[in-house]
């Protein structure tokens, strides 16, 4: 416990910045870089004093009994006996793990491409967790994406954000045209686009448990044409098979 000390005092040592030219020239640490992403801290530190062996037994010197016994004394001028190696790595952004995302389906309009001016038109996004493996830093690593909100563009000057993609009517289980958390209803018919990006938080593991990559992706989630129609009634005396001339038959 106490040599684990020792090396952990040199390394909070050396990452405060005290692994200085002259300790680098005396061989006590050294730094290197790879491609500015990582940096490697090399040194050796001493041992406790206080006897204790890297086994965790007692040290002591060779005796007049044991002549041929190897002396656990630290013996180097500079009192180096252990030796350690710390590498690290900048961590993860988006722009790194961007090449992991999933590619995402369009949009889902009901009705199918066609609604009702000043009925619900409903619109649903598909995305789902997605995971990947993989190499980042040179290092295996497997990247998870998790949608955790939703942004639609119904093409109308009107946008909604939701934490969900939706579902269909069906999904739901209630009746055409009711209104849904991703539904809009237009005031004017004509042809309309709508557009959804959703966005994804991304986490990280190169082995050692999951780490969480600061901010959120934004994918484009297709886009879709809906054209939007009037419906028009009017009260008659008749019906179209009576009347197969009246209005509206």
């Amino acid at each position: 416990m106490l040599i684990e000390l020792s090396i952990a005092a040199a390394l909070l040592d050396i990452h405060a910045g005290r692994c200085t030219s002259n300790m680098q020239s005396a061989g006590m640490c050294a730094i290197s870089t790879v491609n500015d992403r990582e940096l490697t801290i090399e040194g050796s530190v001493a041992p406790p004093s206080s006897g204790v062996g890297v086994d965790g037994g007692e040290s002591r010197p060779p005796t007049s009994e044991d002549p041929s016994a190897e002396s656990t004394e630290c013996t180097d001028p500079l009192n180096r006996c252990l030796s350690f190696e710390v590498v690290m790595r900048e961590e993860p952004t988006l722009s790194d793990v961007a090449s992991f995302a999933p590619t995402l389906t369009s949009l889902s309009p009901e009705p199918d491409g066609i609604g009702i001016a000043g009925l619900p038109l409903n619109v649903v996004a598909h995305a789902e967790a997605h995971t990947r493996t993989g190499e980042l830093f040179d290092l295996p690593v497997t990247v998870r994406f998790r949608p955790v909100s939703f942004a639609f563009d119904y093409g109308d000057g009107t946008a909604r954000e939701s934490t969900t993609g939706g579902a269909t009517w069906q999904q739901l289980g209630v009746a055409q045209f009711t209104a849904t958390g991703t539904s809009h209803a237009y005031r004017q018919r004509g042809t309309y686009t709508i557009t959804a990006v959703v966005h994804f938080a991304a986490d990280v593991d190169f082995g050692n448990g999951w780490q969480r990559v600061p901010g959120l992706l934004g994918i484009p989630a297709g886009s879709t044409t809906v054209e939007i129609l009037e419906a028009r009634t009017a009260l008659v005396e008749r019906t179209c098979a009576e009347d197969p001339s009246g209005i509206g038959c």
